[in-house]
């Protein structure tokens, strides 16, 4: 499962390094400078949401910029209309499917309706529990759609733990399927499992995108393989 990935090289100088993995940190980490703990979650949320893939620097520095907006605060958006909202997205130049706009709306009364737009409340109502708020996702799916999948959530999730600032228990039990692209160079690494930890995969598409050979003192990964 995904929490035997977490103690991979390349998920550590990810994580942990101080010049990241192949000088690259964590894309989210940005948001993680915010103070209010609200803010970040609402970003985090919609973060994944508008992008199942994994979003760059810059669109979280947007995000992180623009945190005061009324699109990322639910106790808002839940009262705006669906075009409202795509038309909140488009000030911002923030660029995604039309369709996402009604996704964020929904999910905004989502968690208005359930915990008048506290995240923090209603990851509290699920005991801080990382299977617990996957299993509550996934029997409100109407209610939080896309968010709700189980690899949206595993990411999100993993984000929430590791840079929203919320500790959640069993946090090392989250895994997504490894996508077929990425089985051969995780197999570089030692991993062989179908299913990996979310961290695992971010880290594995940011070795891909960006390793560039460098000293391990630089970018992070002692014995790096050869690709």
């Amino acid at each position: 499962m995904g929490s035997m990935t977490l103690s991979s090289p390349l998920v550590q100088a990810f994580n942990d390094h101080p010049s990241g993995l192949c000088r690259q940190r964590e894309p989210a980490r940005v948001i993680g400078n915010l103070e209010d703990i609200e803010q970040r979650l609402n970003l985090l949320a919609f973060g994944v949401v508008v992008d199942t893939k994994h979003i760059n620097v810059e669109r979280w520095s947007a995000l992180a910029e623009a945190h005061d907006h009324w699109l990322f605060q639910p106790s808002q958006a839940a009262y705006k209309t669906s075009p409202q909202v795509l038309a909140g997205m488009q000030q911002l130049h923030l660029v995604a499917p039309q369709y996402i706009a009604r996704v964020w709306w929904q999910i905004c009364r989502g968690v208005q309706g359930r915990t008048k737009g506290s995240w923090r409340d209603l990851f509290r109502g699920n005991d801080d529990d990382a299977q617990l708020l996957q299993k509550y996702l996934h029997k409100n799916q109407t209610t939080f759609p896309v968010l709700s999948g189980p690899v949206i959530s595993a990411r999100w999730l993993d984000l929430v733990h590791r840079v929203g600032g919320v500790l959640l228990k069993n946090w090392e039990t989250l895994s997504v399927p490894l996508p077929e692209k990425q089985r051969k160079a995780a197999r570089l690494f030692g991993v062989v499992t179908d299913e990996v930890h979310p961290i695992f995969s971010s880290a594995l598409n940011v070795w891909e995108n960006s390793c560039q050979k460098l000293p391990a003192e630089s970018c992070g990964l002692a014995k790096c393989p050869p690709r």
